[in-house]
């Protein structure tokens, strides 16, 4: 029998780490996914890895997904018609809801199916640590490293990154040596970007998921207060360690943002908890209710457990979100443009 192994590298396949592997077969968990791209994007990765060998297999594991059967089933379909079919018949997905038989497309080994509990629980354990696995290390440091380069911050010693990931040296060593075409190595051993990683950044857009749990609420009253009131109200609270995000952010950063109106509210929370105190929502709108399958979102918030934010304080107090975050929220509202032009104000700014 196989042993079952987690966080595995490969050295044919750069950037790319296994979840758990067991014999040939790789596993890719995608925790709570609340949209389609990492769900395309993870896909892609174990794809990549079953071209490599004949005997490569490949397991796209969806615990709680946000989003309904049909939809990942719809995306599955159009991804599979453009997979090669000698690859295509090596890959499954296994969509994990609690108190419902897994649902499994494409075929196990009873050797996979007897681990896919293993699998779950380990995937548990990782997320209730305080230290974040090495796949989502490796994404935390590339934000701070292009929140500095933005800031022009100057270079960053190791032992600053370790503190502010809360990753330990080795883990930090790693995920520089990944990124070594767009460093800048001084010879006191700081680093810093030398341009904007464009190849990482749609790298870490594609997994943003996997780097910061969301949380989508709607109101169903039928009379939603306007996104404006909601910010007015917030701004009043002076809530300790919740900052703004989304469109107001990039707007407060690039006020030439061609975008008319506001979609919705983002928020960011800065929480090292399993779960963040979202006791404020009373206060900012009693009729805000978690968001169904599919229910468009009026407040949308991203929660980061990593040691340290970039956050900034206005000083009216308000609490505002770093240059990433507001950049991957434009990016998940489908902002494309919007950020692509945000993006390459930005890179203008810090030359």
């Amino acid at each position: 029998m196989n042993a079952l192994r987690f966080e595995v590298a490969f050295e044919d396949l750069p950037g790319f780490r296994a979840d758990a592997v067991l014999g040939k077969t790789v596993f890719e968990v995608v925790k709570e996914p609340g949209d389609l791209r990492p769900v395309r994007s993870t896909v892609m990765d174990i794809a990549r890895y079953g071209a490599g060998n004949p005997e490569r297999r490949g397991v796209l594991l969806l615990n709680e997904p946000k989003i309904s059967d049909r939809r990942i089933l719809g995306e599955w379909e159009k991804i599979m018609a453009i997979i090669r079919p000698e690859v295509l018949k090596r890959l499954a997905m296994v969509i994990h809801r609690a108190g419902v038989p897994d649902q499994v497309i494409g075929e196990l080994s009873a050797e996979e199916r007897g681990s896919l509990e293993t699998i779950f629980k380990e995937d548990h354990k990782h997320s209730s640590r305080a230290h974040p696995r090495p796949s989502e290390a490796f994404f935390d440091i590339l934000r701070i490293l292009i929140n500095q380069w933005i800031k022009r911050a100057g270079p960053q010693t190791s032992r600053s990154l370790a503190e502010a990931t809360g990753c330990t040296y080795p883990t930090i060593a790693a995920a520089l040596e990944k990124m070594e075409n767009y460093l800048t190595r001084h010879s006191d051993r700081r680093v810093e970007l030398k341009a904007f990683p464009k190849d990482e950044w749609f790298r870490l857009v594609a997994n943003a998921d996997k780097v910061r749990q969301t949380l989508r609420f709607a109101d169903p009253s039928g009379q939603p207060r306007s996104i404006e009131s909601l910010l007015a109200r917030l701004q009043k609270l002076h809530l300790e360690g919740v900052a703004i995000a989304g469109v107001p952010g990039a707007r407060r950063l690039f006020p030439a943002l061609d975008l008319i109106g506001t979609p919705r509210l983002d928020l960011t929370i800065h929480c090292r908890t399993r779960q963040p105190d979202l006791s404020f929502l009373r206060q900012l709108d009693p009729a805000l209710k978690p968001a169904g399958h599919g229910e468009p979102a009026r407040l949308v918030i991203h929660v980061l457990r990593q040691a340290q934010v970039f956050f900034e304080t206005t000083p009216d107090g308000t609490l505002w979100a770093d240059p990433v975050e507001c950049l991957l929220d434009l990016h998940e509202m489908r902002l494309e443009s919007q950020a692509q032009e945000m993006i390459r104000h930005l890179v203008l700014e810090s030359i």
